[in-house]
């Protein structure tokens, strides 16, 4: 009997692999890693992981783009279902998507934070693969929250990073949802109370 070649699907395949990066770069910082260390620590040999990413820069980009991509995608299928009317409500269920997944919007704070650290940024390609994500986080915040104005997706862009860099610091000082909730009521108001066009 013969037997069938294993099909691989390479797209799912470099996801997975990137899931594995996000965790070491989260851990250990971008500078740290050498392409042979990171294939090592997720279990695959060098080589393969050339197959994926012709560099760490490279892999580096492409996990950016990943998680921008999925958090978008995770966040509006969670999101959008509930049918929100109000911008408060939208607020609501964003602080509610970000507290259940916490943990993770810590690493990935740790995973920005760490890169701009590294003393030679050099890479100007990775720079400004790391600011379009930043852009697109604030493209879609202004989508889902039904506004136009940029500097009020910055400020609640600004706000929720500030939280979860001060809950890693100190879990207690600060309760999530409380302060999402008192961000809902300030933003609802500000915005009732602008002149209409």
């Amino acid at each position: 009997m013969l037997s069938m070649p294993k099909i691989v699907d390479h797209a799912l395949y470099r996801r997975k692999l990137l899931a594995k990066c996000f965790d070491l770069f989260a851990q250990r910082g971008y500078g740290s890693l050498t392409m042979r260390q990171v294939a090592k620590e997720i279990g695959v040999s060098t080589g393969t992981l050339y197959h994926y990413f012709a560099s760490k820069e490279e892999l580096f980009r492409q996990l950016i783009e990943e998680i921008t991509e999925q958090d978008i995608l995770r966040a509006t299928d969670k999101i959008e279902v509930q049918n929100l009317k109000t911008i408060k409500e939208r607020i609501l269920a964003l602080g509610e998507f970000i507290a259940e997944n916490e943990d993770y919007f810590y690493k990935q704070t740790l995973l920005f934070i760490n890169f701009f650290q590294q003393p030679d940024l050099e890479q100007q390609q990775l720079v400004e693969a790391v600011k379009c994500s930043y852009k697109r986080y604030q493209e879609e915040m202004m989508k889902f929250l039904g506004i136009n104005d940029l500097a009020i997706a910055q400020h609640v862009s600004c706000l929720i990073d500030g939280l979860i860099s001060q809950r890693a610091l100190d879990p207690e000082s600060v309760d999530l949802r409380q302060q999402i909730d008192l961000l809902a009521q300030m933003l609802s108001t500000y915005l009732d109370n602008q002149p209409r066009s």
